[in-house]
């Protein structure tokens, strides 16, 4: 890819990509940004990918496979008004999975050239970037972590300071909801409160449009479509480091 400015829009000649950006840490990630109208500070909203989207091309991250993620929804123009008016949402691409403390270093990349809400830094991720946010929400940097068919978790203990919202579908072939279940469960046995460790399981959870073998693995296109979560992840907050 040429380089570019710091937010150039992308421009690729066969799309017309209405709202995301490009942002580029030479250290860390390239991604894709979007911001809302008006002036911050911002609660931020960092999407971490599954291995589907893996690579070096961050329009892969708004394949078809990805439906239902923030970063498609927005850049089509059809996400809920919960998410399209009241976060900066940060979609990053790896291509060697995440690493929390790289995830850590790029949220600091940000917060030095985006109007953020120190205290509402979220993470939320799909299936390797389920089990990514979880990681990530051990280092002490993101409010809330919402976890999205999470491929493994990190360990409960270490996630007892920061509250977690597990969304999953049981009739997921690709990556079992039992993960999900155990985590959760195991928070509350550590004395995490309901509202600290969330479980939401989808009987029927659909399928990644062009994947047809991985029945029941886009519960992204629910959970990112509930407006409860984006209230529940603005009601935590943390004081700023």
């Amino acid at each position: 890819m040429r380089p570019c400015a710091l937010f150039c829009l992308l421009a690729p000649p066969t799309m017309a990509w209405q709202h995301l950006k490009e942002i580029k840490d030479p250290q860390t990630y390239e991604a894709l940004l979007y911001e809302p109208q008006g002036s911050g500070p911002w609660p931020l909203l960092l999407y971490l990918h599954g291995a589907g989207e893996s690579g070096s091309n961050v329009a892969d991250l708004i394949s078809e496979g990805a439906t239902g993620t923030p970063p498609v929804a927005l850049e089509k123009g059809n996400a809920i008004e919960a998410l399209s008016t009241q976060f900066v949402v940060v979609a990053p691409q790896t291509s060697r999975g995440w690493a929390p403390d790289e995830v850590a270093a790029f949220v600091k990349f940000l917060q030095g050239r985006l109007s953020l809400d120190a205290s509402r830094l979220y993470v939320t991720g799909h299936s390797m970037g389920g089990s990514g946010a979880l990681h990530a929400a051990t280092t002490g940097v993101f409010a809330a972590c919402a976890a999205v068919a999470p491929a493994g978790g990190a360990r409960p203990r270490d996630l007892m300071q920061v509250p977690v919202w597990a969304f999953h579908g049981r009739n997921d072939v690709i990556v079992p909801a039992a993960i999900s279940e155990r985590l959760i469960t195991a928070m509350h046995r550590a004395g995490a409160s309901p509202d600290q460790a969330r479980l939401t399981l989808y009987d029927e959870a659909p399928t990644p449009p062009g994947w047809p073998s991985s029945v029941g693995h886009a519960s992204t296109i629910p959970a990112y479509s509930d407006p409860e979560l984006y209230g529940w992840l603005l009601r935590h907050t943390k004081s700023a480091v």
